[in-house]
């Protein structure tokens, strides 16, 4: 697997380092080995200043296939030798800015999630023109408790309307708004467990995992959840909805 990283990094990295705009490059890697559907490697770009359009960028890699971009151009996804390959292009001053937000310097947008946080901090930095993602980790290593307070407030506010949302899914008997309803509350349930342990959010592929690992969670928290996730008709939605209303009130008294 080393190899495998060594050598598509080795094709990536040289093209990016000579775009100007690129301040590092963060690599992240997805699923057990090259054989998991899941697997790929991800390239974290932050860059100052504009970065070459779509059809520059697509003619720098001219070793890799199937190239495309997402409409917004902020992601770029090939293969290399059938090795998954995605370019995320990330503003470093708009993280800058969120960062200042955390820390409570200015009035800018707070947050949605952690997860932008938790990719710079366990990425391997692989490129860097000077000690902006050094600084920034050591920042990620000092978040004040007042952000993980109004965190939690808000996502157990939150809460609040994602159970009601499930409760009149189940009774309505709307089969898209129950999934839908479930799909925010468990989101919602993760991110407040995380905000509770002072820890950033990971990808979904891992969440599953990191989340049972977590050192603080509510009583009985394996079982229910495994009950939520179920998909058979033994555990009926109204079954899941009252197993809801326990992890609710179990992570509230965790507060």
């Amino acid at each position: 697997m080393d190899a495998i990283l060594k050598v598509t990094t080795e094709m990536v990295l040289p093209v990016l380092k000579e775009w100007d705009a690129v301040y590092a490059v963060v690599m992240l890697r997805f699923g057990s080995d090259r054989y998991d559907p899941s697997f790929f490697i991800s390239y974290d770009v932050y860059y100052n200043g504009p970065i070459p359009g779509r059809e520059v960028r697509e003619a720098a890699f001219p070793f890799a296939a199937g190239f495309e971009t997402t409409r917004d151009e902020q992601k770029d996804r090939f293969l290399i030798d059938d090795v998954p390959v995605r370019l995320e292009y990330k503003d470093q001053h708009a993280f800058d800015s969120v960062l200042e937000t955390v820390f409570g310097n200015c009035d800018g947008g707070f947050p949605e999630s952690t997860y932008g946080f938790y990719r710079l901090k366990k990425g391997e930095l692989i490129y860097s023109r000077g000690d902006w993602v050094d600084r920034t980790r050591q920042m990620l290593n000092e978040i004040p408790d007042s952000f993980w307070d109004r965190r939690v407030q808000a996502l157990r506010a939150r809460m609040d309307h994602v159970l009601t949302d499930l409760s009149s899914a189940v009774y309505s008997g709307e089969v898209l708004f129950y999934t839908l309803s479930l799909a925010s509350f468990l989101n919602t349930l993760s991110a407040l467990l995380f905000a509770i342990n002072r820890r950033f959010e990971p990808a979904g592929r891992i969440l599953n995992e990191q989340l049972r690992q977590l050192p603080v969670l509510p009583e009985e928290f394996d079982t229910r959840l495994e009950y939520l996730l179920r998909s058979d008709s033994v555990v009926t939605d109204k079954r899941k909805r009252e197993i809801a209303e326990l992890v609710t009130w179990s992570v509230l008294r965790l507060l």
